[in-house]
C-alpha cells in the first residue's frame, strides 16, 4: 500500500520525468526520492535472493569491487581501520569485509541469504545469518563501526535497519553509509540505467534514492550526526557518509530540498543524458 514519506511524513509527491511506472516519486515536503508502495522487509529480502541466484546482481563484477575497495580505503583514511570492530549489514559476499580485514580490522557481517553466509564463513569471517533486527547483535553495542553498502536504498524500512545499526554502536562508534551519487550532482549515467524501463519491474528492490541531504535527514531522524560532509561525492559515482550518535538527540537543522528542484533535476537528465 501507499506510504507516506519516510523522512517527513507528507502523502503528496510528484512524478519523475523518465520514469514509465510512476512508482518512483517525489515527496513535495522534502524533496526525498522513494518508492510509496513496498512489499514486506521480509518478501524484499526474498526477492534480491532470486536476483542474486538469477546472475542479476553479482557482487564479482569489477565495478562492485572497485566500488567498495574504495569505501575500505575512505574509511581507512578517515576514521581508521585498524583494530576496530566492523559490522556490516547486507554484507553480499563479504568482499568489503575482506577489504577491512586486510587494513587490520576484526569483521563481522549480517545477511539474510543463506548462500551469501556460507561464502562468508568461507573466507573465515564471522556472518550471522539474519535481519537488520537480530537481537544476537544488536544490544551488546558492540561495533566500533557499522556499514551500509548500498543497502539502505534495497530495504523497506530506511529508518528501522538506521535505528538498528545505532543499536549496534559502541561509545564513540560511526555509522557509515555509502550508496550512488545521483540527485542533484552531475549526470553519471543514462537515465535509463537509472530508471527501469520495464512498468512491471519490482521497484521496490529499490526503495530510496539518496541525495546527500536527504541521507542527512534520515541520519537526524534516528539521532545520527554526520562527522564532515562525506566524500567528494559530486565528482564520483560513489556517496559515503558517517555519523555518530551524540548522547542527546542533534539539534542542528537540515533544509529540505524543493520537490520542484529535484524534479528539474530529472528533467534535465532526461534531456541531456537519457
Amino acid at each position: 500500500m501507499p506510504n507516506p514519506c519516510d523522512l517527513c511524513g507528507e502523502t503528496d509527491s510528484l512524478d519523475i520525468p523518465g520514469d514509465p511506472s510512476g512508482k518512483i516519486r517525489i515527496c513535495r515536503g522534502c524533496g526525498f526520492v522513494h518508492v510509496k508502495e513496498r512489499r514486506s522487509l521480509a518478501e524484499v529480502a526474498a526477492a534480491w535472493t532470486d536476483i542474486y541466484r538469477s546472475g542479476g546482481y553479482d557482487p564479482e563484477w569489477p565495478g562492485v569491487k572497485a566500488r567498495l575497495f574504495y569505501v575500505a580505503e575512505w574509511l581507512d583514511q578517515t576514521i581508521g581501520l585498524r583494530g576496530k570492530s566492523v559490522l556490516d549489514i547486507g554484507a553480499g559476499n563479504g568482499q568489503f569485509l575482506a577489504y577491512c580485514r586486510d587494513r587490520g580490522a576484526d569483521p563481522i557481517g549480517l545477511d539474510p541469504d543463506r548462500d551469501n553466509v556460507a561464502k562468508i564463513n568461507a573466507r573465515g569471517i564471522t556472518c550471522i545469518d539474519g535481519w537488520a533486527s537480530d537481537d544476537r547483535l544488536a544490544p551488546n553495542g558492540q561495533f566500533d563501526i557499522v556499514t551500509l553498502n548500498w543497502t539502505l536504498e534495497n530495504t523497506a524500512d530506511c529508518l528501522a535497519v538506521l535505528r538498528y545499526a545505532k543499536r549496534c554502536l559502541s561509545p564513540g562508534g560511526y555509522v557509515v553509509v555509502a550508496t550512488g551519487s545521483r540527485i542533484l550532482v552531475p549526470f553519471k549515467k543514462p537515465l535509463k540505467s537509472y530508471l527501469p524501463l520495464d512498468p512491471n519491474y519490482p521497484h521496490d528492490t529499490h526503495c530510496f534514492r539518496w541525495s546527500i541531504t536527504s541521507l542527512a535527514r534520515a541520519f537526524k531522524a534516528v539521532g545520527l550526526m554526520p562527522i564532515d560532509n562525506g566524500n567528494d561525492f559530486r565528482d564520483r559515482d560513489e556517496m559515503i557518509l558517517a555519523a555518530w550518535a551524540p548522547e542527546t538527540d542533534p539539534y542542528w537543522t537540515i533544509p529540505d530540498e524543493a520537490a520542484e528542484s529535484v524534479h528539474n533535476h530529472f528533467s534535465s537528465w532526461q534531456t541531456c543524458f537519457p
